[in-house]
C-alpha cells in the first residue's frame, strides 16, 4: 500500500461502534487513517459523491436501508470503492451471499479487534486495486505483475501455461525453470477433482466471450497441497494468448468457515449450540424413521454449579464448562452428539438405539466420567450432574415434546438426589400436572424449553 494516509467512510448507525473503530484506527502508526463517519446511507452516499474514500465500512442496518439492498446502492453509485461489511448478526448464508456480491470481506462486530480490522482494509484495498489493474490497461498489468500481490499468467488456446509471474508460480508450486523448458502444468491439472466440471464452463465461456468472469475454487499445488484462489482471465485485444490471474484467498476461506463454525456452535466450549442441535435432532429422526430405530434424548445440568460460581468465580465456572464437554464428549459414541444449550445444561443425542437399555449403558458411563475429581481454581471437584431421558419414537415424535419430557424426567432425577438419572414415562408427567406448585417452578427455572423448537 503506496499511499501514507488511508481514507475511511464508515456508515454505521451505533456511535458507539463507529467510536468503536475509530479508536482500533488510531492506534496503528502505518499507514495514517482518515476517518469519516455517517450515521445514515444518504449521509454515507453524500460523503462517497463529495470525495474520494480508499474503503468504506458499511453496516448492514441502517435507519434508512437494510441488507442486501444497502450494499448494492453503495456499488450502484461508487462501483470502484471496496466495501467491507460490519454486522451484528453472525449469520453464515448473509456473510456468504455479501462476498458473492462481490464485497470485500465481512465481519462480525462481536469478533472484531484492531489487528483483524487492519488487515481486512488492507486486503480490500489491495485486490480492488489489482481487479482494476488487469481489467483497464496493460501498463497497469505490468505494475500488478511484478507487485507479488497477484499471480498472473499466460495461456495458449490449449490451456497451455506459457509465461507466468513469480507470485503464480510460488502458487502453483512451480519454479521458473519449469516454465523455461514447458513443464508447468496445464489448468486441468491445478484443480482438485471436484473442481473439474467448473474449469469446463470457464473454458466454454472464455471461448464464447474471450473473457472469464472472476470465480472461486479450490486448486492443487505440485505437492497436492489444497489452497483457495480468485480466477479470471481475459484475452488481451489482438492476441489469442489469454491473460489469467489468481489472487490466494486461503486466508479468506479460513475465515468464513470460522463464521460458520462460530454461528453453530457455543464459544466456551466449542460444543454445538442449540441451533445445530436442533438440526442434528431433526436429521437423525429421519434416519430412525427409515430404519425403524429408536433415538434418545438426554438432558442434564450440573448438581449445585452456581456454588461454584458463588465461590470461586466465573472464571472458575467456566473451566468446569469446559472439563464437563470434554468428558461428556469422550463419554459417548462417535454416532452420538452433545451440545451446550445454555448456562449449565447440556443435552445429548444417542442415535442408532435398538434396545433402549443400552441408553443406560452410556448414561452410567457418563455419570462415572463427571464423577472424576479435577482440579479447579487449584481446589479438587467431583462433577455430578442429574439427567433426563426421553425416547424418540415412543414417548413422542415432536422435538419439542421431547425436550419437554426430558425435563420432567430431569426433575425426577433431582427428587431421587441427585447424581443420577430418570426415564420419562406417563406418571411423571402426570405428577407434574398434579403438582403444579413444583411444574411450575421448574418452568421458571428452565425458560430455554419454552424456546424449544
Amino acid at each position: 500500500m503506496k499511499e501514507t494516509t488511508v481514507r475511511v467512510l464508515a456508515i454505521e448507525d451505533n456511535p458507539d461502534d463507529a467510536d468503536l473503530i475509530k479508536r482500533m484506527l488510531s492506534r496503528v502508526h502505518e499507514p495514517v487513517f482518515s476517518f469519516v463517519h455517517a450515521v445514515r446511507l444518504s449521509e454515507g452516499l453524500a460523503a462517497l459523491d463529495a470525495q474520494a474514500f480508499d474503503v468504506v465500512l458499511l453496516d448492514l442496518g441502517l435507519p434508512d436501508s437494510q441488507g442486501i439492498e444497502t450494499v448494492q446502492k453503495v456499488k450502484s453509485g461508487h462501483p470502484c470503492v471496496p466495501i467491507i461489511v460490519l454486522t451484528g448478526v453472525e449469520d453464515d448464508e448473509v456473510a456468504v451471499s455479501m462476498l458473492h456480491l462481490d464485497v470485500q470481506d465481512y465481519l462480525p462486530k462481536g469478533t472484531l479487534d484492531g489487528n483483524l480490522l487492519v488487515r481486512s482494509i488492507r486486503y480490500a484495498i489491495e485486490r480492488q486495486r489489482s481487479v482494476e489493474a488487469l481489467r483497464n490497461s496493460e501498463a497497469r498489468f505490468r505494475r500488478l505483475s511484478e507487485s507479488g500481490i497477484i499471480g498472473i499468467s499466460s495461456f495458449d488456446v490449449k490451456g497451455k501455461i506459457v509465461d507466468a509471474n513469480d507470485k503464480f508460480l510460488d502458487m502453483i508450486g512451480a519454479r521458473r525453470e519449469d516454465l523455461e523448458e514447458g513443464r508447468v502444468r496445464r489448468w486441468g491439472r491445478l484443480v482438485t477433482p471436484e473442481g473439474k466440471p467448473r474449469i469446463r464452463e470457464a473454458a466454454a465461456e472464455f471461448m464464447a466471450t474471450g473473457r472469464i468472469t472472476p470465480y472461486e475454487m479450490e486448486y492443487l499445488d505440485r505437492r497436492g497441497l489444497r489452497y483457495w484462489g480468485l480466477f479470471g482471465a481475459a484475452r488481451l485485444e489482438g492476441q489469442e494468448n489469454g491473460i489469467a490471474f489468481m489472487v490466494d484467498i486461503t486466508e479468506r476461506k479460513r475465515l468464513e468457515e470460522e463464521i460458520r463454525h462460530m454461528a453453530h456452535h457455543d464459544a466456551l466450549t466449542g460444543l454445538p449450540n442449540r441451533r445445530l442441535f436442533l438440526e442434528l435432532l431433526e436429521f437423525e429422526f429421519a434416519a430412525a424413521r427409515r430404519n425403524q430405530k429408536k433415538t434418545g434424548l438426554l438432558f442434564l445440568d450440573l448438581d449445585r454449579f452456581k456454588e461454584v460460581n458463588d465461590t470461586l468465580g466465573h472464571e472458575a465456572g467456566d473451566q468446569l464448562l469446559k472439563t464437563v464437554a470434554e468428558r461428556l464428549r469422550s463419554s459417548i459414541r462417535k454416532a452420538d452428539a452433545v451440545a451446550r444449550m445454555g448456562g449449565d445444561e447440556f443435552s445429548i443425542l444417542l442415535a442408532d438405539i435398538v434396545n433402549p437399555g443400552d441408553i443406560t449403558v452410556i448414561v452410567r458411563k457418563i455419570l462415572e466420567a463427571l464423577r472424576e475429581k479435577c482440579i479447579i481454581a487449584g481446589r479438587a471437584f467431583s462433577i455430578t450432574t442429574s439427567m433426563g431421558i426421553s425416547l424418540f419414537p415412543d414417548d413422542s415424535e415432536d422435538i419439542k415434546m421431547l425436550f419437554r419430557y426430558a425435563d420432567i424426567a430431569l426433575y425426577r432425577a433431582k427428587d431421587r438426589g441427585r447424581n443420577t438419572f430418570a426415564y420419562y414415562n406417563e406418571r411423571l408427567d402426570l405428577g407434574a400436572r398434579v403438582a403444579p406448585d413444583r411444574a411450575a417452578s421448574a418452568g421458571d427455572r428452565r425458560r430455554r424449553i419454552r424456546s424449544a423448537p
